[in-house]
């Protein structure tokens, strides 16, 4: 359907309000043929993002929720912006729209809402829109608590020794300094120059300190941006930040319909990866690393001037000292008793070790909430009760933990980070996060929109991330759309599929990863483009071998980049792009939410199919999960999670029209497995040729 019939707006007008009718003429407006977008902004008419706005409108007047897939290039993100904006303004409910990655929510902020608000501006009919007010939201322990500032300030003979010009005192004043300034803002990534975390923890906003009793927008960057977001139009979060605030209650109370906000409705782009964000913050986890921070904390505010030096500090040193004694026991015992040699070890039975911790931090955390019964200056006793709930929180995560409380529901399991730290965590999570999921998007009678640009397997079929994403539970249906690509993929993208590569192998086989690497590492090096590659790898050990491999032949010739090597994530891409002919060599992350138009990134290759690791123990127990049901895992869950991942990896190469480059698979179980067919059907387009090393030199040409 391109433009809604009128007798379907004016039902609209009858069933919804008298919004309803202005929303969905409007978005029409804007978006068919020859419509304002077109006209006013100069912008290509494409049908699929007229479709999908529509229907995008169409679900929030009617307050019912809808699945959307769009391919890339459809343009969705002015598809559900411009309709929701102009929903929001004449419903005056909050829109919320929550990322994934940081580049998306950089183009919305910087793109995609300054080209709205030029068309609000130019079209004498959407003038009323143009002064939407938009906050990006960001968590809590980000921002200055100006009340807490000033605490530790009044504390600082105690806590930093100014005259010794100590590093914790000039953090200290140089915060002070800076939140004096004119037009600060508070956040914490603005500050001049990098603040140790202990010093950070000691102002930032993440306490009950800071509350609305203690602070105001005057002398609080929390509670300024708090009001700002009261009076925002439109919310953009990140899928973290959604599910933290979720899983820590902030959907409203009772029957009061919304997600986060009193009847607000809400957008999730990136929406594949939903799921799998949602099972790491619907569930629990407890590090060695946390526990004794937090145990940090407590003995500081003992020290002269802190908040808990009037109470007998050596009483509570005591109790410190058993608590970190304890705790150190404890994870020690899991490191090297429990993992041995392993990264991750996965708990069937309760009870698999010894609760050492459970009453050192009762006794500290039973201390702290008597003192804070008898401090008298609110600052102080929000302090303290903030101390005894976070030790609380670990206790009881502990305890779970052990017990495997919400077995079989929930998966249990203890891993050790790499490097020097060694950080030892547990974890708990739900098997089936899908209930929890249709609570909190489908079941708050309020709309939801999940879009993304691979929600459906080779046939377009959305059933599976129905299921995944719970939109199949509610009482009410969940509606789903497919837009696919315009893109023309048959002309701007070779595709080239190995055939002779081994098959790589994930167990001790040395000589056959060996053997793999060397060949890869030889494909890639015949086949670089004049501009930028991109290599997407299952894991960082994969990473760096074929990084050394690509080195040792190509020298200083290419500049290659290899996650995890030191930058971070964004830093690494901006100086690929900068390169212009660079090889960024790239792990999870990196297939989904990179950005880089242009000859920057020519080329994406994929060395290995995108299979989890079915040894992972929250992989281990979905799989068992689904075979107790009478399922077939591989076929259910490791093959289309696979094949999603591969469709977004892909998805990197053309960005834009114009885009042209090459995709080339070297893992050659696409040509030799009969699942196989099921990642070739996912191609954009299927002709493909296949080679094998005596065919490169014949087959590869510069691509122009």
């Amino acid at each position: 359907m391109v433009g809604f019939p009128e007798d379907y707006t004016s039902s609209m007008t009858a069933q919804f309000g008298e919004y309803a009718s202005p929303v969905l003429a409007l978005t029409e407006k804007v978006f068919r043929a020859n419509g304002w977008l077109q006209k006013r902004m100069r912008m290509e008419n494409r049908p699929q993002q007229t479709r999908m706005a529509e229907a995008v409108a169409g679900a929030f007047v009617e307050t019912s929720s809808l699945l959307f897939e769009a391919g890339t290039g459809v343009g969705k993100s002015l598809a559900y912006l411009i309709p929701g904006l102009i929903f929001s303004k004449l419903s005056k409910k909050k829109f919320v729209v929550s990322t994934h990655t940081i580049p998306l929510q950089e183009q919305i902020l910087k793109k995609d809402l300054a080209l709205c608000r030029e068309l609000f501006e130019n079209v004498p009919e959407l003038e009323e829109f143009a002064e939407f007010k938009v906050v990006l939201m960001i968590g809590r322990a980000n921002y200055l608590c100006g009340t807490r500032l000033a605490e530790a300030l009044r504390r600082r003979e105690g806590i930093f020794d100014g005259s010794d010009g100590s590093a914790e005192a000039q953090e200290l004043k140089m915060i002070r300094d800076w939140w004096a300034e004119p037009g600060c803002s508070g956040v914490r990534e603005h500050l001049p120059q990098r603040v140790s975390d202990e010093v950070w923890d000691l102002v930032n906003a993440d306490s009950r300190a800071c509350s609305r009793k203690n602070c105001t927008p005057k002398n609080c960057a929390h509670r300024r941006a708090k009001s700002a977001l009261d009076e925002a139009n439109l919310v953009i979060v990140n899928h973290s930040l959604l599910f933290s605030l979720i899983g820590a209650g902030a959907a409203p109370r009772g029957d009061t319909p919304g997600v986060l906000y009193p009847n607000d409705f809400i957008v999730l782009d990136e929406a594949h990866r939903v799921p799998d964000i949602a099972t790491d913050y619907f569930g629990i986890e407890a590090s060695s690393y946390g526990l004794q921070r937090l145990l940090s904390q407590v003995f500081s505010a003992c020290k002269k001037g802190g908040i808990l030096f009037p109470y007998k500090p050596k009483e509570i040193h005591a109790l410190i000292a058993e608590a970190k004694d304890a705790t150190e026991v404890f994870f020690n015992d899991i490191r090297f008793r429990v993992l041995g040699k392993n990264q991750t070890c996965r708990f069937r039975d309760r009870d698999w070790a010894q609760n050492v911790c459970e009453i050192p931090l009762g006794n500290l955390e039973n201390r702290l909430r008597a003192i804070a019964q008898i401090e008298e200056r609110a600052t102080a006793k929000d302090e303290i009760n903030d101390f005894s709930e976070k030790l609380q929180a670990y206790r009881l995560a502990v305890r779970e933990c052990l017990e495997l409380r919400r077995a079989p529901k929930y998966v249990y399991w203890a891993e050790v980070s790499a490097g020097k730290r060694r950080i030892v965590t547990l974890s708990g999570a739900p098997i089936d996060v899908a209930p929890q999921l249709a609570d909190a998007l489908f079941g708050r009678g309020t709309c939801a929109v999940l879009s993304s640009a691979t929600l459906t397997n080779n046939k377009k079929d959305m059933s599976r991330f129905m299921r995944c994403c719970g939109a199949n539970l509610g009482e009410n249906p969940v509606r789903s759309q497919c837009e696919a690509s315009p893109f023309d993929y048959v002309n701007n993208m070779e595709i080239f599929v190995a055939t002779d590569c081994p098959e790589p192998d994930r167990g001790e086989n040395l000589v056959r990863n060996v053997e793999y690497n060397a060949l890869v590492a030889e494909h890639c090096v015949k086949m670089l483009p004049s501009g930028g590659t991109l290599i997407l790898c299952t894991s960082f050990d994969f990473c760096a071998k074929l990084a050394e491999a690509l080195r040792a032949r190509l020298g200083d010739s290419r500049e290659v980049f290899v996650q995890g090597e030191g930058l971070m994530r964004q830093e690494m891409t901006r100086r690929f792009v900068a390169c212009g002919n660079g090889i960024l060599i790239g792990n999870q992350s990196f297939w989904t939410g990179i950005d880089v138009p242009g000859e920057a990134l020519s080329q994406v290759i994929v060395p290995r199919l995108p299979f989890a690791n079915p040894s992972v123990p929250l992989v281990e127990a979905r799989m068992e999960w689904i075979k107790e049901q009478g399922g077939k895992p591989f076929f259910e869950m490791s093959l289309p999670d696979a094949v999603l991942q591969f469709r977004q990896g892909i998805g990197r190469l053309i960005r834009k029209a114009s885009d042209r480059g090459r995709l080339v698979l070297t893992d050659s179980r696409v040509v030799n497995k009969a699942y196989g067919r099921e990642f070739l059907s996912a191609l954009p387009h299927q002709k493909y040729l296949r080679f094998s090393k005596d065919l490169i030199d014949v087959l590869i040409r510069p691509f122009e």
